[in-house]
């Protein structure tokens, strides 16, 4: 079973939501900013008019953050909280892991998956173990079995599947084209930014 992606990088995947460059709302995120409010608004006017990339940026920050955080309520349904329901997930498919590949594949601080990997253990979902050669390196692996896993990440995934349930092939079609468009060009490190120099020069 491997781990899905789902729009919102964080909501199904838990990592934490997209905040493009802009001005900063009172908690620091884009998408709460008045900036992000106003060309959220603007994006879907119906007026017919491409929007600006502010607003696409404001509008898809916007999303990401309300997923992250309505992913986390059913999360919660299947007993546990995104983050922690990934990570079980990461360690049942891939086997013992090292703290510091958990915590880049979750895309958090050493301390955040240290407090995740100190919870799961306490409730005996997992625990952790020396590694066999090196022993400055410690290893989490399942403490439960993994049909327990397994079916608590499959409630979850079809608890959080079933918003792009009524939307039609051809709108399923673009939505996941346009996502991977959007994943791959933020993961090739440039994010679709233009060349400084070719913006000097223009």
């Amino acid at each position: 079973m491997s781990t899905p992606d789902a729009p919102g990088p964080s909501a199904v995947t838990g990592s934490r939501p997209i905040e493009p460059g802009g001005p900063a709302g009172s908690n620091g995120s884009f998408a709460d900013s008045p900036v992000a409010a106003t060309a959220g608004s603007g994006a879907m006017t119906g007026s017919g008019e491409s929007p600006s990339t502010d607003s696409l940026a404001a509008a898809a920050a916007a999303f990401s953050s309300a997923f992250e955080r309505w992913a986390n309520r059913k999360a919660g349904e299947a007993g546990l909280s995104a983050q922690r329901l990934r990570l079980l997930n990461i360690v049942h498919c891939h086997g013992p892991q090292k703290m510091a590949d958990l915590a880049d594949a979750l895309t958090v601080t050493p301390r955040n998956v240290t407090a995740l990997v100190d919870g799961l253990e306490a409730e005996g979902l997992i625990h952790r173990l020396p590694h066999s050669t090196d022993r400055r390196v410690t290893l989490v692996e399942l403490a439960c079995t993994p049909a327990l896993v397994e079916s608590q990440f499959r409630a979850f995934q079809e608890s959080v599947g079933g918003l792009f349930v009524d939307l039609g092939n051809d709108d399923r079609q673009t939505l996941l084209r346009l996502l991977t468009t959007l994943h791959d060009r933020i993961h090739s490190g440039d994010g679709g930014a233009p060349d400084a120099t070719a913006a000097r020069n223009a």
